[in-house]
Parts: C-alpha cells; sequence; structure tokens
C-alpha cells in the first residue's frame, strides 16, 4: 500500500519514522511524510492523489469536508487516536467503500493522570508558587486540601472511570454523571450517580470527560457555571467544545471560582486574548495530556492497523452506527 500523512508535525516525526514508517516499508508499504496545513483544501485533495490511504494526526482538526470524495482510489483512513468521528465523515467514508480505523482506549490512564495534575496544581497554587520562588520572594498563598472535598466527574467513560477512581483514592467524595445510564460499568464504580444540575452544585471540583458530539456541545452551560459552589475548581481535559469558556473566564474574572486548569481549547494554540491571562490560578497547558511515552504508542497503534487492513484482516474498524 502507498499511504501518505499530509497533516504531520515535527514533534512526531521521528516517532513516526521509527514506529511506522519503517516498520511498513519492511513489509513492502510506504508512508509518505508531510507538514502541511489542512486549511488550503485544494493542497491538500492535490496531495492525496495516488495514495491508498491517509494516515491522519488529527491535531488540525478535521477532513476537508471535499476530500474523502476528491480522492479516487483511497482505501483506508488510519485515525492516530479515538475520536475519529470528530475528524472523519464515517459515514460518507463507508458509502465510498473507505475503511476507517481508530486505537481505542490509547491513553485513558494518562489523560486521567493529567486531569488529577491540573486539579492538584490548581488546588495547590502550584504554578503561581513556582514563580514567586523564582522571582526571589517568599510569599506563601493558601490551597485547599483535596481530601475530604466533592469531585464530580462529567463522563464515564474510560477516562473518566479512571478518575472517578483516582478522586476516591484521595479520600474525596466522588460523583458523576454521564448522558446514558451504564448499569453494567458504574456499578463497580466508587462514588454515586447524580443528575447533571446537582453535580455542579454540590462538587467543589469538576473535571469534564465527555466526548464531544452535536449532543454534547456546549453542554457546561453558563447557567450550569452559575451553579459551582463559591471557590471551586474546573478542570477541562476532554474537548473545549463541551464548555462555555467565556462563562467560565468571566466568573474567574468575577473571583467566584478558586481556579481552572484547561488543557483544551477551540482554536490551538489558543487566542490568548479571550483568557483572563492575569488571574493566577488559571492554569492552561498545549493539549498534552495524552502525551507520554506510553499513550505515544497511539503512533505505532495506527501503524499497525495499516498493516492489519492489508493484510485482509482490518482491525479497530469504526462504523458510523
Amino acid at each position: 500500500m502507498k499511504l501518505v500523512c499530509i497533516d504531520g508535525e515535527a514533534q512526531y516525526a521521528s516517532i513516526v519514522r521509527r514506529d511506522v514508517i519503517d516498520p511498513l516499508a519492511a513489509r513492502g508499504h510506504q508512508l509518505d511524510w508531510f507538514e502541511e496545513r489542512f486549511a488550503d483544501v485544494d493542497a491538500t485533495i492535490a496531495r492525496a492523489q495516488g495514495y491508498d490511504g491517509v494516515y491522519i494526526i488529527g491535531d488540525q482538526g478535521p477532513l476537508p469536508e471535499a476530500f474523502l470524495r476528491s480522492v479516487p482510489g483511497l482505501k483506508l483512513v488510519s485515525f492516530v487516536g479515538t475520536g475519529a468521528h470528530r475528524f472523519v465523515n464515517v459515514a460518507e467514508a463507508e458509502s465510498l467503500g473507505i475503511t476507517v480505523t481508530n486505537v481505542p482506549d490509547f491513553a485513558s490512564r494518562s489523560v486521567a493522570e493529567h486531569a488529577i495534575a491540573l486539579l492538584f496544581a490548581v488546588a495547590r497554587r502550584v504554578p503561581e508558587a513556582d514563580a514567586i520562588v523564582r522571582a526571589g520572594d517568599w510569599e506563601k498563598r493558601q490551597g485547599l486540601k483535596l481530601a475530604g472535598r466533592t469531585l464530580g466527574v462529567v463522563g464515564t467513560g474510560a477516562i473518566g472511570r479512571e478518575v472517578i477512581r483516582m478522586g476516591h483514592a484521595l479520600g474525596m467524595d466522588v460523583r458523576y454523571w454521564n448522558r446514558t445510564e451504564r448499569p453494567e460499568i458504574e456499578a463497580g464504580l466508587p462514588g454515586r450517580r447524580v443528575p447533571l444540575a446537582e453535580l455542579f452544585e454540590t462538587s467543589d471540583a469538576v473535571s469534564l470527560h465527555l466526548t464531544h458530539t452535536p449532543e454534547t456541545e456546549g453542554i457546561i452551560s453558563a447557567e450550569l457555571l452559575e451553579r459551582l459552589p463559591e471557590r471551586a475548581i474546573v478542570i477541562n481535559t476532554a474537548r473545549a467544545e463541551l464548555l462555555d469558556t467565556a462563562a467560565l473566564c468571566a466568573l474567574l474574572e468575577r473571583g467566584r471560582l478558586f481556579g481552572a486548569g484547561l488543557d483544551v481549547f477551540a482554536s490551538e494554540p489558543p487566542e490568548l486574548s479571550e483568557f483572563p491571562l492575569e488571574h493566577r490560578n488559571l492554569i492552561l497547558t498545549p493539549h498534552i495530556g495524552f502525551h507520554t511515552d506510553e499513550a505515544d504508542d497511539v503512533f505505532k497503534i495506527a501503524g499497525e492497523n495499516i498493516l492489519a487492513f492489508a493484510d485482509g484482516a482490518p482491525r479497530n474498524v469504526v462504523t458510523s452506527s
């Protein structure tokens, strides 16, 4: 097979060379790597001509709308990650006979750990304290002890369940909510399921772990955020589209919240003017929740999906149903 990665990024090039390009070449397949942008739709479509498949990193956002139907002979889209539906029109791919694969549950523990890291960093004002010492000062700012406080987890997928367990292990009173009830999964979770409004009204910290879909877009509204107790904490390592970020920033500016930790943004890198950067307890990280050595296996697994497809035994196939 002959494949192309159009949306490559320099930071991933060595990993992909070692774990994907070289193993594919050893089996007689070719993956060409380009660090280009999807913003130029015509150039993106032109780059893909003559290839059997595309390997999508996904950091730039979805494939251009016309892409799939404009690349004759395309057979495979190998997506590097879990949420392929957000980046590829899977229903259209199916109608065109194109197989879409992904890497399910590749970084649940890594993302969950980052959510907890942000929670600790906000609660104990770690970046702020670090800046004080680096400036040669010794001012001590009051933090929050997490044990005994209430953690609300929005979403009981693989990542959310990890966060629930970690919060419980920290001695927090955990409650959670999911769009659909999942008794076979939730029966083994510590804490309890509550309505979404109650979760916000009673949680000292809320961590978001929903998938972004048309139904979940904007689900964490200004009205819900207003229900939070004084000095609450909001953590988002899921998708920016879930959250009314402007409303969150307004609460921070009013001093209603103790702080927030965000790892995901509507545009990446974000437009910093949209955030109250003067707020000392707003922590922003560059979408690194899954960036650990272990989670970087996602690139290798996406490459292995290509080999399985080429061998006539496709795996991790994503469907529209």
